[in-house]
């Protein structure tokens, strides 16, 4: 009953203020189409892009506030276009409140290709089964509206599919279908390029590019025969016919025909020059460090190199900046420059790992602007509620006070409801934050450690191929090998995190002889230690304990390298004590210590003492968890500056 009410209530408000504003909007309906249509013309018309989000943002803002639908979809289609390339997600966002309304005003060409884009994202995201019925029913709809374009589009969804899948000959043959459809009924010269455009992407061999490249001339000279300088306004012929001569530069080089490859390379820098075409210099110039390459002047290839290098770096394009540096190392290698390719490697390898750790961070800040969207969304909507409360209220006072009471009651319950909730989802933010506070500290520390060896592993290995000392051939096998060591006890803690997590672990149990036992692990840390700290073994009775040897030796070793970690003089003491019903193992060393705050926190996964130490922070949550699969406890004494003791019960049956 309550709910019926209020549904009346809100029904009548609305009415009233629906009555109150259409006499001033019908006023403002002309001057507003033609605002708007200004607005989208200047938008169209801009040469810079720079900024086109924020216009395509305003031009959106703008028709909804004068309720124009039509302008509403323009702006919708124009940010999807925007974000294609890039962030999915907001694309998708756009899609998803465009397609209603280019349906309903009958605007095929726009709804038809925000429908195809919105089945490549999915592709992307490997959602196939959503990607294939999304294209199932483009073809129906398509068909329903007798509309042919729309086929074609759905087929380049498909193709598309084919090949995000592995599934290159099939996609490459209803590419090369389409293509004949479209020459059988003259379709417009601009969407025959462009599916030349998409097969030259796709061409499996250099052979299958010439052929692609072969028919892309045969258009442009078309156009020449026709007099066609521009096919629409993002493809003037004459930068088309640059990309031509570039494509068969590349293909030539690719091939070895070098000769070939420069006659077509010459063609494309004249084009870049006659039509003062922007920003393709360095394309150019990367070719030609290719061509010097290839017909044996190294030092003119590597000069070029040099160039594109200092350029990238000026213009802060980090990913090619980091390609051209491995490809000048591979350079400076076939010219036996090995000093010099070392150097190169180095940089490589510490350029590779700055760059992904900036991708993460700027993932990281990604996710956060979706969450502060969501959270200005949530703002938004808390203030139309206060919106319709003040209108209701109003309502109420023309009604008698006896409705306002009642509605004031139900509004008060309203917001008890929504503070409840509110805390409800504070509560679980935090702790999903700790979380994912914890699940980035161990990414980023993961993706530190184990580039690092694996850099040093592929780096040396390719100076080792061509290094015939055999002293540096030694030098650099131990460096992999050591660096290979590394690697495999990373990924070893994070498998052994993994089966402790999901209770996958397995224990086998014997009788062990923990003096044995001791013996054997006091002999191999004794090899590792540093100098100006002792290894003590303190005197502990004979016993015999049933429980998994290997499992108990991996616990003490990780305490007892975590000792020697953060201890710089003095000793580390380990042993056993033997009660009745458990035998107590400890580990004391006099290093640096642990604060009484964080002495709760260590055992946990992720969690490191500072953000320099080395590994990733589970070699303690390992200890703890193979400790409980195995009836026993861990714990620590610590005071800073006196060191530390980790206690370890395990028991006896």
């Amino acid at each position: 009953m309550k709910r019926l009410l209020l549904r009346v209530i809100l029904l009548l408000s609305w009415s009233y203020c629906c009555t109150c504003k259409a006499q001033s909007v019908g006023r403002q309906l002309g001057a507003d189409s033609l605002f708007l249509r200004q607005l989208c013309d200047t938008v169209m018309s801009k040469q810079d892009k720079s900024d086109s989000q924020v216009l395509f943002k305003r031009l959106l803002d703008e028709s909804r506030k004068r309720r124009n639908t039509y302008y509403e979809g323009t702006a919708l289609f124009l940010l999807a276009k925007y974000y294609y390339s890039g962030e999915v997600d907001s694309m998708v966002y756009y899609i998803q409140q465009a397609i209603p309304l280019l349906y309903r005003q009958n605007r095929l060409e726009e709804l038809f290709r925000m429908k195809a884009w919105y089945v490549y994202a999915l592709t992307r995201g490997k959602n196939n089964k959503a990607a294939l019925d999304s294209i199932n029913s483009l073809k129906r709809l398509a068909l329903e509206l007798d509309y042919p374009d729309g086929i074609d589009m759905a087929n380049q969804a498909l193709a598309d599919y084919y090949m995000s899948n592995n599934l290159k000959q099939e996609g490459l043959a209803l590419y090369e279908d389409i293509l004949t459809g479209m020459e059988k009924k003259n379709a417009p010269l601009v969407k025959r390029i462009n599916i030349i455009r998409q097969l030259l992407n796709k061409a499996p061999g250099e052979e299958k590019k010439l052929e692609y490249l072969g028919l892309l001339k045969k258009y442009l000279d078309q156009c020449d025969r026709d007099g066609i300088v521009k096919l629409d306004d993002e493809n003037p012929v004459s930068t088309l016919k640059y990309t031509m001569n570039r494509g068969f530069a590349m293909t030539y080089l690719h091939l070895g025909k070098n000769d070939l490859a420069l006659k077509y390379l010459k063609r494309a820098e004249a084009l870049l020059k006659e039509y003062n075409i922007a920003n393709r210099q360095l394309e150019i110039k990367t070719i030609y460090a290719v061509y010097y390459k290839n017909i044996g002047e190294l030092d003119k290839s590597i000069a070029l190199y040099d160039e594109l290098l200092q350029c990238h770096e000026h213009m802060n394009r980090t990913s090619a900046y980091i390609n051209l540096l491995n490809s000048k190392g591979d350079l400076l290698v076939k010219a036996r420059r090995f000093q010099e390719a070392a150097e190169v490697f180095r940089l490589y390898a510490m350029k590779n790992d700055s760059l992904s750790t900036a991708n993460y961070y700027k993932e990281l800040a990604n996710m956060r602007t979706r969450h502060n969207v969501d959270q200005l969304e949530l703002a938004n909507r808390k203030l139309e509620l206060e919106a319709l409360r003040d209108r209701t209220q109003m309502f109420y006072l023309w009604t008698g006070v006896i409705a306002l009471v009642f509605v004031c009651c139900l509004l008060f319950f309203l917001v008890y409801l929504h503070r409840r909730h509110s805390m409800q989802l504070k509560k679980a933010k935090e702790k999903a934050e700790e979380s994912d506070r914890l699940k980035s500290a161990f990414l980023a520390n993961m993706n530190h450690e184990i580039r690092t060896p694996l850099n040093a592993i592929v780096g040396f290995s390719q100076v080792l191929i061509d290094e015939e000392d055999q002293e540096a051939r030694k030098q650099f096998a131990d460096i992999i090998q050591s660096n290979n060591d590394l690697l495999q006890r990373l990924i070893s803690d994070v498998l052994d995190i993994s089966k402790i997590e999901s209770n996958t672990i397995s224990l086998h149990y014997a009788e062990s002889d923990l003096s044995v036992l001791m013996s054997e692990i006091y002999n191999v840390i004794l090899l590792r230690m540093p100098e100006g700290v002792e290894l003590q073994r303190a005197d502990s009775p004979p016993c015999m304990l049933y429980t998994d040897r290997n499992r108990l030796t991996q616990v003490l070793t990780n305490l007892l390298t975590n000792a020697i970690k953060h201890t710089k003089a003095g000793f580390i003491r380990f042993g056993y004590e033997v009660a009745e019903s458990e035998v107590c193992f400890f580990v004391q060393d006099t290093g640096e210590g642990i604060p009484e705050e964080q002495q709760d926190q260590i055992f946990s996964r992720f969690v490191q003492l500072d953000d320099w130490s080395k590994g990733v922070g589970l070699g303690l949550a390992i200890c703890k968890g193979l400790l409980e699969k195995m009836n026993g406890s861990i714990r620590v004494t610590s005071k800073v500056g006196e060191g530390s003791v980790f206690y370890v019960k395990l028991p006896r049956v």
